[in-house]
């Protein structure tokens, strides 16, 4: 790789390594002495470039990672200690407006609660065991944005946890900022019903809870409905455990969330009505515009669920990039999306959907666009089905080859033929998006809005009966839980696969 040509990739990898470093110290991080720190490094950095030879000497270079490695660890720690200090200081009670549907539990019914700075606390309420049923009536009653209260026996910051059993689900929701959990009876809660305006993000949720209303009430319900709602709305509440399962061991998971493979069909669909292929350079800003405020559309219709989010903004920027150059997908694309996301919220580096969505498109633009180069680049002329259909298992082969190591150190194990499966059940996800883009589109007319349900419906249900069937296969997957140092060893010989590759001269 020339370090040359990606000057971000230079500067994320200290400022990563920053917010590791802040992680694994945060007890003895000090915002006032980081900001000393960046100020006095800031101020050679600037001296150094107005020296003469800084480049060919390396100093600027040097100071330059030292900054950026000083600014990772002042946004980790500034967002640690926001969520650490937004527990509430009363130790029995908490309010909060409701910011997800009610999740019922094995005894209680778990809300999850944002405070006025933006945190969360997981309230648990017990349930009634008297009037089970008036429970269910009482939950399903309430709505995102109304404002919850509760007199809890106990309320527990999620950062610290003397019990060990209980340590890492608590790390889990502290980095995903909830800075605590509290336990009530069934009757020392209050609800009070949204009166205000909500949110954007309670209202992104109770856009899509409209969707499925919507849905449930054409005909598109049960098992077949739970897929099209979890692959077009992002809604996965109704999917049950053996569902999720099977996907899981065919290596289909990620067909279930939404994310930058859903929000990439998407965007081949709607580049056709924006005339994205045909149009000039120069007027390329004028289609990219009017694709990107509609990604976002979608991104709000189906409830700003965090790796819609990050799929969204990345397509953003490489379209902004592409409306003033014809540059494709590149790492420094992907190293900005990274930077600025990042900067947004340092708890998504915590996030395995983060991680895995990097890594599979930094694979792509790096191993992926040279060896589909390399495999299409035949004397013999290549029929463009062939060459589709070479690019598709290309791109499957390194997505499945890049995350494998951290697929395995996460879940502890790997799934053999997920290429296979992917391969088998991508026309079946093509057809399911497109015909609910025209779903929408004739809902006014009853005959063909009836007759494309029945295609989502046959569709949904012939995924679910091949990814069954595919993960009851006995080699479907294998166990192997790899270490941090084994994981990082298996990316180092990515790294020096992908070096040789990329620096391989092509034969005359």
């Amino acid at each position: 790789m020339d370090w040359q040509k990606y000057p971000l990739i230079r500067l994320i990898i200290p400022f990563t390594l920053g917010m590791i470093g802040a992680n694994l110290y945060i007890t003895h991080m000090s915002m006032k002495v980081l900001f000393v720190l960046c100020g006095a490094t800031l101020s050679i950095s600037f001296f150094l470039l107005k020296t003469s030879h800084t480049y060919r000497d390396g100093k600027f270079g040097v100071m330059a990672a030292a900054l950026f490695f000083l600014i990772g660890m002042t946004l980790y720690t500034r967002k640690y200690q926001h969520v650490a200090s937004s527990t509430p200081s009363s130790t029995t009670y908490c309010r909060g407006i409701l910011a997800e549907p009610p999740k019922e539990k094995a005894h209680s019914w778990a809300l999850q609660l944002e405070q006025e700075n933006g945190t969360y606390i997981l309230l648990y309420i017990g349930k009634n065991r008297e009037e089970p049923q008036h429970d269910s009536i009482t939950y399903a009653s309430l709505q995102l944005g109304d404002t919850i209260a509760a007199f809890a026996k106990h309320i527990t910051p999620t950062n610290h946890c003397e019990e060990d059993t209980f340590k890492a689900y608590n790390t889990y929701l502290f980095q995903h900022g909830v800075c605590a959990t509290a336990y009530t009876p069934h009757n020392k809660w209050t609800q009070q019903p949204c009166k205000s305006q909500r949110n954007l993000y309670t209202s992104a949720k109770a856009l899509q809870e409209q969707l499925h209303d919507i849905y449930s009430n054409h005909g598109i319900s049960g098992e077949a409905g739970s897929i099209v709602e979890a692959m077009t709305i992002g809604r996965k509440t109704t999917l049950d455990k053996a569902t999720r399962n099977a996907y899981a061991n065919a290596g289909l998971s990620h067909i279930l969330a939404l994310s930058g493979f859903h929000v990439g069909i998407i965007l081949l669909l709607i580049q056709v009505f924006f005339f994205k292929n045909i149009l000039p350079l120069r007027w390329q800003w004028i289609s990219n515009g009017l694709i990107i405020i509609t990604l976002w559309g979608y991104a709000l219709l189906t409830g700003l669920s965090p790796s819609l989010v990050r799929a969204t903004s990345m397509f953003t920027i490489l379209l902004l990039s592409q409306s003033f150059t014809d540059e494709a997908l590149s790492s420094n694309t992907c190293a900005l999306t990274f930077f600025l996301m990042l900067c947004i919220n340092p708890f998504y580096l915590h996030d395995i959907g983060f991680q895995l969505s990097f890594i599979a498109v930094e694979a792509i633009s790096l191993i992926g666009n040279r060896l589909i180069t390399l495999s299409t680049s035949s004397r013999h002329s290549i029929p463009e089905h062939y060459r589709w259909l070479i690019t598709l298992m290309t791109i499957t082969l390194v997505c499945t080859i890049s995350t494998a190591p951290l697929i395995a150190h996460h879940f502890g194990r790997f799934t053999l033929i997920s290429i296979l499966s992917n391969l088998i059940l991508f026309p079946f996800v093509y057809l399911l998006m497109f015909a609910s883009v025209l779903w929408w589109f004739f809902l006014w007319c009853a005959p063909i809005n009836q007759l494309i349900t029945n295609i989502l419906n046959w569709t949904a249900t012939t995924m679910n009966t091949i990814t069954t069937y595919i993960s009851e296969l006995p080699f479907a997957t294998i166990e192997w839980h790899p270490g941090t140092f084994t994981t990082l060893l298996c990316y180092a010989a990515l790294i020096t696969f992908t070096y040789f590759l990329t620096h391989k001269k092509t034969a005359i």
